[in-house]
């Protein structure tokens, strides 16, 4: 009985943990930059964000991806790219209320 409790507890814990470390890559070139005063950032991709949408990242997602509060090396990040129009590979995990949230970008 011992066993089985610590089996399934293992098994819980795993199931959680690859749970809540989900997350998803879309590459292409920013096409809309939203900002506001408070210090929110989101950015639109040309082609969208299929793959945080096919991995159901944020469900109610409006087709942005941001932070409500960005690191000022986001934000430079995320003009710079827009500003070159080059390609970036954004990584998103979960919501920012309606945003897929940010978890970093890649310059290409």
């Amino acid at each position: 009985m011992k066993y089985l409790a610590l089996t399934l507890l293992t098994t819980i814990c795993f199931q959680v943990s690859a749970a809540t470390h989900t997350y998803s890559q879309d590459n292409g070139v920013i096409s809309r930059v939203y900002i506001n005063p408070e210090g929110a950032i989101a950015v639109q991709l040309k082609q969208g964000f299929p793959k945080a949408k096919s991995d159901n990242q944020c469900p109610d997602g409006n087709g942005w991806a941001g932070l409500r509060m960005a690191d000022n090396a986001i934000k430079s990040a995320i003009l710079a790219a827009k500003s070159a129009t080059i390609s970036v590979t954004i990584t998103t995990e979960g919501c920012e209320g309606a945003w897929f949230k940010i978890r970093d970008i890649y310059l290409n």
